[in-house]
């Protein structure tokens, strides 16, 4: 079943219901699926035909929406849900919309030959370490970026590189143009080729500007030099052995927000 017969479903799209609850419903699910908050008469008219409804008199539905209390008027004759009836919309029909089956469900991962249900659960606990190292390392990655934009420009990869990180970057950046069916991964900064510790090294080289955040590099050194550790094991498809090594990776983490968040 698609999201829009689901949603149809969920909302209880029908030739008896409400013909303006029937395209407020459709408002929502426009903006939920198409992620625009405004639309047009015949956007809406657009979903009654996909749902096999007869159409909205277009004189009429201008006529209701411009009266009814949970539509405002958008640009350009467009038509936008206010704020009040976007959250009773999310709070009725996300619930139902956002239970996604996961993608280990979607593998039974449950069957996979020769693991045990023990190594199943050692998996998952792995893959939440995942998601932890994952947040870091961009953070670590956006948060380089914006300081040495702010402090030297938007050439500020210029002075920041050097002939053994051009070279990484170079063949990395080979290895993906062979195989083109996966999608590159830095188009948006050389950072994105680079190691954790090619990171540490480009924050010690400029120091004086990230200096606001560390008064010593120890700080950055220590936690990322040793998280960069488990984020190989995290690559190889390892297992910490214990909820020590978890609590260490969780503290590290905390340790980052709150060292480069300033209010």
């Amino acid at each position: 079943m698609g999201v829009f017969n689901e949603f149809c479903e969920v909302a209880k799209v029908s030739e008896q219901s409400s013909k303006l609850d029937v395209a407020i419903a459709f408002m929502w699910f426009h903006q939920y699926k198409i992620k625009k908050n405004e639309i047009t008469l015949k956007e809406i008219n657009n979903y009654f035909a996909q749902s096999d409804l007869s159409l909205y008199n277009s004189t009429y539905l201008k006529k209701d929406l411009n009266k009814s209390n949970r539509v405002a008027k958008g640009s350009d004759d467009k038509y936008k849900l206010n704020r009040k009836a976007l959250e009773e919309l999310n709070k009725l029909y996300l619930p139902h919309l956002e239970k996604e089956i996961s993608i280990t469900e979607r593998a039974n991962i449950k069957i996979t030959p020769f693991l045990s249900p023990t190594d199943i659960e050692d998996a998952k606990k792995m893959a939440g370490l995942y998601i932890i190292l994952h947040c870091l390392e961009n953070s670590v990655r956006k948060f380089i970026i914006d300081i040495l934009e702010k402090k030297i420009g938007s050439n500020w990869w210029d002075k920041a590189k050097n002939a053994e990180l051009e070279k990484k970057i170079k063949e990395r950046k080979e290895k993906e143009a062979k195989n083109k069916w996966l999608s590159p991964r830095g188009s948006l900064s050389p950072l994105y080729y680079l190691d954790w510790g090619d990171l540490v090294k480009i924050i010690r080289k400029f120091e004086t500007d990230f200096k606001s955040f560390f008064d010593e590099m120890k700080f950055v050194e220590l936690r990322l030099e040793e998280l960069e550790k488990v984020r190989n094991i995290i690559a190889h498809n390892g297992v910490l052995p214990s909820n020590d090594d978890f609590d260490r990776v969780v503290l590290h983490f905390k340790d980052w927000c709150k060292q480069v968040t300033q209010s």
